[in-house]
């Protein structure tokens, strides 16, 4: 027998189904931006290294060493805090300073690798403080042992020596409590590394007295050793990885973060007011140069300081200065010849960086191009109209990226701090843009287009982080993004978590109470 059906009754199982629908699709979206964010860490390192050229440097003059060599790195030592240091003030006096910038990430495991390898964080490979395996390139640490030197490390943490297993003869990871200054014996190249500086930018910010006050104490701590030094037959060179923001936190780009002071006092420096700003990968050449030793081998050549690493390094002699500025030339024909390979034709580390942003660049504009066409074809077959709709999710995420500055103060790496803070303040910034967005939703169009346009809203979340592996690779190849983008996954997948949510408890809400039809009119925009 025939039974008839309401004419209501299609057309509310199908409403019944697209809100499952979206409710599923809200989820796995939300679902897919915790295991990307998650494994956005894992994805940003690759300490195999990328365009790396090995040199094949040799000294034969002879040079006298300094007796004792001490590198000082304090952790999260902005240079203007460094230059008002009665220490810093010594060995300028003694020596030479210059502003140092320590490169594109200002993270302490990647400048420690540039510090050491006399290489940028693009060809490193060393992109955070997570990855503990070793680095592919060479230090100046390697090199000092390598030439009979003992070297001696000390640190609240074995990093250091994690990147450079063989760079180290004896290493210590003692509490941040003790004065290494004063407790550690000294070997012929010995690095010391204090961090209480950082750990009280992180927890107080560059502007609190505990962070004046763990400046106060690097620098009373220096102080004292710099009384047991002779410059007339040592070297002490200061140095940081990078500084603090006045709110604490560090891995953009702002001066504040990215500029740190580096002096050089001891035997074969040349006094002065010091020259131009350097890089932080000129530490390790300047070393070598320093120290009579080889040019650690993947140190990069071409486009460098090494001019500046050989006005620091004045103090020596004519002949030996004019084997090594030989040696820096050698260095450069070296990277010349591999970059005529990898380019095909004569050309500099800057046109190989330009090339592989326009690489970039044109998988952006792929990914651009394939993201416009998708959200207009899911739109119009909503029904929606493409343009009201369009404006409506870029100023949600126009409105995200205003207010993650204003809670956050930048829209980097520096305004995670801390990663336990992030957690908690990402989400609420998303909540923040998403109840403008809401509003305006609401009084613009009807209640039953919302779960959909939300779910819309979600995808492009998703598209912008699926975007970025497509742009820049997984790992995360080379040249880095600049700062914003570096940050983008991070802050992509709390914004999928978040707007993925919402679109399905709109659509439950929805689908609890009984629905209207899920496509409004056309003239609903």
């Amino acid at each position: 027998m025939h039974v008839h059906m309401p004419c209501g009754y299609d057309a509310r199982r199908m409403t019944r189904a697209v809100r499952i629908a979206q409710i599923l699709g809200g989820v796995a979206i939300a679902g897919l931006g915790v295991a990307i964010g998650e494994r956005y860490i894992s994805r940003l390192p690759e300490h195999a290294g990328y365009f790396l050229v090995a040199h094949d440097d040799v000294v034969t003059t002879a040079v006298a060493r300094p007796r004792r060599t001490v590198v000082v790195v304090a952790d999260g030592l902005g240079a203007e805090f460094s230059r008002g240091m009665a220490a810093a003030r010594r060995l300028q006096a003694a020596g030479q300073c210059r502003v140092t910038d320590v490169g594109p990430i200002s993270v302490s495991r990647p400048v420690y690798a540039v510090i050491s390898a006399g290489l940028e964080q693009d060809r490193t490979g060393a992109r955070n403080n997570d990855m503990t395996a070793p680095l592919g390139v060479e230090s100046i640490w390697e090199v000092a042992r390598e030439a009979g030197l003992e070297v001696v490390g000390v640190s609240d943490v074995p990093w250091w020596q994690q990147l450079f297993p063989n760079g180290f003869d004896n290493y210590a990871a003692r509490p941040e409590a003790e004065n290494y200054f004063a407790t550690t014996t000294l070997g012929d190249v010995t690095l010391i590394h204090a961090a209480y500086v950082d750990h009280a930018g992180h927890d107080f910010g560059a502007a609190s007295a505990e962070y004046a006050a763990a400046v106060s104490r690097v620098d009373a701590e220096l102080s004292g050793l710099l009384d047991e030094v002779d410059f007339k037959r040592d070297l002490v060179v200061l140095t940081a990885d990078h500084g603090h923001s006045a709110r604490g936190g560090h891995g953009g780009r702002a001066p504040e973060i990215a500029k740190v002071w580096t002096c050089f006092a001891g035997v074969g420096v040349a006094r002065g007011e010091g020259g131009a700003e350097i890089h932080a990968h000129a530490l390790a050449g300047a070393l070598a140069v320093l120290l009579g030793l080889r040019f650690p081998r993947h140190m990069r050549a071409g486009e460098d300081d090494l001019d500046e690493i050989l006005k620091i390094a004045g103090g020596m002699s004519a002949g030996y200065l004019a084997e090594r500025r030989a040696g820096a030339l050698r260095a450069r024909d070296t990277s010349a010849t591999a970059l005529a390979g990898w380019l095909g034709e004569a050309g500099a580390w800057s046109d190989l960086y330009a090339r592989e942003r326009r690489v970039q660049g044109v998988r952006a504009a792929g990914v651009a191009a394939g993201v416009v066409a998708g959200f207009v074809v899911v739109t119009r077959r909503r029904g929606r109209g493409v343009l009201a709709v369009a404006v409506w999710c870029v100023a949600i995420v126009m409105a995200s990226v205003l207010l993650h500055v204003v809670v956050l103060g930048s829209f980097d790496w520096t305004a995670i701090n801390t990663r336990e803070r992030y957690l908690l303040a990402a989400p609420m910034v998303c909540l923040g843009a998403a109840a403008v967005g809401l509003v305006w939703h609401l009084r613009v169009w009807p209640r039953a287009a919302l779960a959909g346009d939300w779910l819309t809203l979600a995808g492009l979340g998703l598209a912008i982080n699926v975007g970025h592996i497509v742009v820049f690779g997984w790992p995360l190849g080379f040249p880095l993004p600049g700062p914003a983008m570096l940050l983008v996954p991070f802050f992509a997948s709390f914004f999928m978590v978040v707007h993925g949510l919402l679109a399905a408890l709109a659509a439950a809400v929805v689908l609890l109470r009984g629905s209207n039809p899920v496509v409004a009119p056309a003239a609903g925009g």
